[in-house]
């Protein structure tokens, strides 16, 4: 009787979505929008120089364009998520991703051509900050890392089999063609979204359910504590270092091209060789940074980092071959892969729970705006250094951006992981 009656008040099975919610609603978006991303990379400088007949700074451009999307987006964004919720921006983002995609394939000139990637950044900015409070919100310290590398892992994915076949298509089909197929992989992204998402505000959770939440002082006077400052100061010079391999590609690809002559099938296939060494190690640093904290996997990163832009300004100071090129690539991924994540760990262990959405907007701005000093410090350098002297110089301040970062995090910042402690509220079924 027993037996029969619990059976009779037990909660029913969880479908299958239900149970990989995370997996369908965040991870299959990013890997999504990271293959439809990945799929313009080889083709952007080649755009650039074939279709509008830029130089190397002009081609830069490119480059930055999405960067300086991103920095317009994040403060817009950090108000969104608090005032109006994550639900709104993970559905609207790659809706605007997609949009910006179909545009570029039809601009006439190379402002226009800006405009759109400008317009895609913001996109980008957007969705990355909004998944990054969902974990924040719905996640334990000792999780995090694991749950933020393994979305940057899934974006990864997409953006080392995109360039591949991005390059192909381009070589075969045409420069444009790529974009087409990012328009229709990023709005294909918005249906787990809109499915999925399930709300994580807190502070649209308490006025949708009534309650008032506890009043707290989220001024900037009292979020600007030291740890804050000093992640502050360290997103910007890790991004300045990070911004030249904006989205697996950036400047390197720049240099690629027009130092080595490169068509986009060759750029595709070396960003698919060195993405796929990224994956398992972007992996691992998640396991580190919750395992034995978050400046053990940070600030050797930074250090190899830097080693490898460094050897990048030696592959361009002395024309060295293409074997030089690939060598310190492949070194600039291996930083950039363990590095992945760990400013946004962080970021998300001091941010507060009554703001996060405006510490991650201003958080965001400072890191995008070390991103755009990567590419600026490129054209500027490639643009007064004639030859192989811009390129060198460009990498060698970029290096020591990679530098000063892992002294920041490695002197400055105290440990922010916490492995005690509550798990969040949950939210399921609020949409």
């Amino acid at each position: 009787m027993t037996s029969s009656a619990g059976s009779q008040h037990s909660e029913p099975e969880p479908g299958f979505f239900a149970r990989n919610q995370f997996v369908f609603s965040l991870l299959l978006p990013a890997v999504l929008l990271g293959t439809g991303r990945g799929f313009t990379l080889p083709v952007l400088p080649l755009i650039a120089k074939n279709d509008f007949g830029m130089g190397v700074a002009g081609a830069s451009l490119a480059v930055i364009a999405p960067m300086a999307g991103g920095m317009l987006s994040a403060l817009p964004t950090g108000y969104i998520i608090d005032r109006f919720g994550r639900r709104v921006t993970l559905v609207g983002a790659p809706l605007l991703s997609s949009a910006s995609a179909f545009m570029a394939v039809f601009a006439g000139s190379y402002w226009e051509f800006l405009l759109y990637l400008t317009i895609g950044g913001m996109a980008q900015q957007t969705w990355q900050m909004s998944r990054l409070a969902v974990i924040a919100d719905s996640v334990r310290s000792s999780q995090r890392g694991r749950q933020i590398t393994g979305m940057s892992s899934a974006q990864r994915i997409g953006s080392t089999a995109g360039p591949f076949l991005g390059g192909l298509l381009g070589e075969f089909m045409g420069l444009r063609v790529p974009f087409l197929v990012f328009g229709v992989l990023a709005a294909l992204a918005v249906i787990p979204s809109y499915y999925l998402i399930r709300e994580t505000a807190p502070s649209v959770l308490a006025r949708r359910s009534g309650t008032k939440m506890a009043e707290t002082d989220t001024s900037w006077k009292t979020l600007l504590t030291r740890p804050v400052l000093m992640l502050f100061t360290a997103q910007f010079f890790a991004n300045c270092a990070r911004g030249g391999l904006q989205g697996n590609g950036g400047t390197y690809l720049i240099f690629l091209t027009f130092s080595y002559g490169l068509g986009p099938a060759a750029i595709g296939g070396i960003l698919l060789g060195t993405g796929l060494l990224g994956i398992p190690l972007m992996i691992f640093s998640g396991q580190i940074m919750d395992r034995w904290g978050r400046k053990r996997q940070a600030v050797p990163a930074a250090v190899v980092l830097a080693a490898g832009i460094g050897c990048m300004s030696i592959t361009a100071a002395l024309s060295l071959p293409l074997s030089a090129f690939i060598t310190a690539f492949v070194l600039i991924n291996i930083g950039i892969s363990t590095m992945a994540g760990t400013m946004q760990t962080i970021g998300s262990d001091v941010a507060p729970a009554e703001a996060r959405g405006k510490f991650f907007g201003v958080s965001r701005l400072i890191a995008e705006a070390g991103s755009v000093m990567n590419p600026v410090s490129f054209g500027v350098m490639t643009a007064t250094v004639a030859g192989a002297g811009g390129f060198a110089g460009s990498f060698a301040i970029t290096a020591l951006a990679a530098l000063v970062a892992a002294n920041v995090v490695g002197f400055g910042l105290s440990e922010t992981l916490r492995k005690d402690g509550p798990a969040p509220a949950t939210t399921e079924g609020v949409r």
